[in-house]
């Protein structure tokens, strides 16, 4: 039985591997793509002649990269997932939830590619075309239907690995256990609907919030958690199981298809294209030359480096591991206390979502359709605050601790300016690219992609972006865009079942009915996301809680402007509070010799900063809302 079931999953894995690698590839060189006609539309449209089509071809490269990738994501079991109790489990436990959990998940993606076959086919019998290239729509469904199969090939794979590391160590009962948790939850539809519970649409919402949430502790990945939860909800409202079926397919195709959801994968390919380039390294040398002969100088030469590079990345973790490679060493080369120099890089990481671009108020803005413009602009003035309190800390510390943050080398006027020579063409770039989004020359969508192209110039132009390091950066991002996207495809499931629920509506109500002073709620918030923050990144947390928060927000009176700012400033505050910051996890990663504990004790001052600055927003909100409201009068 156990030869059988190993030759089984062997010709699932390689099969699946083999196909899913090259659809990668696929996807890696649509992501190359998806710059060059937005590039072209903006360039065009500057001289009156916009490139009409690129829309058109945005949508469908997408398409090809999402569903190129996410195989493979699933091939590498390289999703999106909350950490903290998954990996405190037992080694039977982990492999009964690997097997029970994905083989649940397998039977969705069954749906999936047979509800996107039958969209194909639809498409293809009505001869549907595109608008202006008259391609027909039904080979990209039929290529997404493939690659929602290929993923069922590669959660087939890791269902049974699971099952077979179970029979290997001999544990029947967890592998009793995960067969009535499959058929558990399979079945869910049909033997829930029976209890009462069913009949009442809000308590159902709340349930199903429930069981996203026990899904999420147990390690399924946050994509997979909303299309289970949302397709099993959606089963359960309506009568008829057409209406879920029909969303299954449709959603699936329009979300990957949605051009406005393209912003995302051009502003991490402009971030991964300057981090090959050497960009950190710039910014760091140009920060340290100028700023390395004061006390703490190179902390907060390292700080600044993040900031100007948060200019870039719009990702913390990113922004804080690529800066520690350059400035950690030099900071322990000067005999830096190394639990300060990693917890000064982790806290600097965070104005990688909070300094524009930021793919945090990207996704903030998809989720709650406010201006990605005004967003960026909103984070500017509180980014730049942050980053002066955080270098006030360095400082004091500095000042009281003289020997464990010395001063630095101190450089001529001469040597001050040659170090602006590197970064100077870059800031230039991500001025165009926002000036162009204020001004309305370009789009945020149009922005990103002129940026990722401007970035890819900029640094060949330096003679240091090789053809290959242009591939991986290509490669990172279409599986990053494809965990994103498919989160995002989770995200249009379940928020339609909540909708149906009317569960984030019935919570603003009951809060409005209460009475309660917004402030009140205000400081729930803070509580809500500082908790999530130790255990999700960001940009999942924003898809998570957003649904169901915002309306709320929006009933007691909060502008939807400040409260993305305040909001992206606690989930950050999130990824470096004790005991498990992610920021933080990443340092030590980054730096193995240090404690991890030695970095969150250093790390404490930072974390008592952010939530001063959450404080200063709530006294002066105009810190967040006065850029927007200037600049787009």
């Amino acid at each position: 039985m156990i030869s059988l079931l190993e030759k089984l999953q062997q010709f699932l894995a390689d099969i699946s591997l083999a196909i899913n690698k090259k659809l990668s590839l696929l996807g890696a060189m649509t992501i190359a793509l998806m710059a060059l006609p937005t590039t072209v539309d903006v360039c065009g449209g500057l001289i009156g002649h916009p490139l009409a089509s690129a829309q058109e071809l945005v949508e469908f490269f997408q398409v090809l990269s999402v569903y190129g990738c996410l195989g493979y994501v699933q091939c590498r079991e390289r999703h999106i997932y909350v950490e903290m109790f998954f990996e405190k489990f037992s080694l039977a436990t982990r492999h009964m939830l690997r097997f029970s959990l994905n083989g649940v998940v397998a039977i969705v993606f069954c749906i999936m590619s047979y509800r996107l076959l039958i969209l194909s086919i639809s498409k293809f019998n009505s001869n549907e075309l595109s608008l202006l290239l008259s391609i027909p729509v039904f080979i990209f469904c039929v290529f997404a239907a493939f690659g929602a199969f290929t993923t069922l090939l590669a959660l087939l794979s890791t269902s049974l690995n699971g099952l077979l590391e179970l029979l290997k160590l001999k544990n029947r009962g967890h592998a009793v256990l995960g067969f009535i948790i499959l058929i558990a939850l399979a079945s869910l539809p049909v033997w829930a609907g029976a209890y009462p519970w069913a009949m009442h649409k809000t308590l159902l919402g709340a349930l199903g919030m429930a069981v996203l949430m026990l899904l999420l502790l147990l390690g399924l990945p946050v994509g997979y958690a909303m299309l289970l939860v949302g397709f099993a909800g959606l089963l359960l409202v309506y009568p008829s199981p057409r209406p879920a079926m029909s969303m299954m397919g449709l959603n699936s195709y329009t979300t990957a298809a949605n051009y406005a959801y393209s912003v995302v994968p051009m502003f991490i390919l402009m971030g991964e294209l300057a981090a090959r380039a050497g960009i950190s390294r710039d910014l760091f040398s140009a920060a340290s030359t100028w700023l390395g002969h004061r006390r703490g100088g190179l902390a907060t030469a390292s700080i600044a480096g993040c900031a100007g590079f948060a200019a870039v990345s719009g990702d913390s973790m990113a922004t804080a591991v690529t800066m520690a490679s350059v400035a950690l060493p030099e900071m322990e080369k000067k005999h830096y206390d190394s639990g300060f120099a990693c917890a000064t890089l982790a806290a600097g990481g965070t104005l990688g979502i909070l300094i524009p671009p930021s793919t945090g108020f990207i996704f903030y803005a998809l989720v709650t359709e406010v201006s990605i413009g005004r967003l960026f602009m909103a984070g500017i003035i509180p980014g730049l605050i942050l980053a002066g309190l955080f270098m006030l800390w360095v400082y004091i510390f500095a000042r009281r601790n003289p020997s464990l943050a010395p001063r630095g080398e101190s450089h001529t006027w001469k040597e001050k300016i040659t170090s602006l020579r590197n970064v100077t063409g870059m800031l230039i770039l991500i001025i165009m690219v926002l000036g162009g989004i204020l001004f309305g020359i370009c789009s945020p969508t149009q922005g990103g992609a002129f940026g990722a192209f401007g970035t890819l110039v900029f640094a060949m132009s330096l003679g240091r972006m090789t053809i290959k390091d242009a591939y991986l950066a290509c490669v990172t991002t279409a599986e990053i865009t494809a965990k994103l996207l498919l989160i995002l495809i989770g995200v249009s499931i379940l928020g339609n079942f909540f909708a149906v629920t009317r569960v984030p509506f019935e919570l603003a109500d009951f809060i409005i009915g209460m009475g309660t002073n917004k402030y009140v709620f205000l400081v729930g918030v803070v509580i809500l996301y500082i908790i999530l923050g130790c255990m999700v990144n960001v940009i999942p947390m924003i898809l998570l809680t957003l649904p169901a928060l915002f309306p709320t927000v929006q009933a007691i009176g909060f502008d939807p402007i400040w409260f993305g700012v305040v909001v992206v400033i606690l989930m950050e505050m999130g990824q470096i509070t004790p005991p498990v910051g992610i920021n933080v996890f990443a340092m030590s990663s980054a730096a193995p010799h240090v404690p991890m504990m030695a970095i969150f004790h250093r790390i404490v001052p930072y974390f008592t900063t952010m939530l001063f600055m959450v404080l200063l927003l709530t006294i002066f909100p105009a810190i967040a809302t006065w850029l927007p409201e200037v600049l787009f009068q």
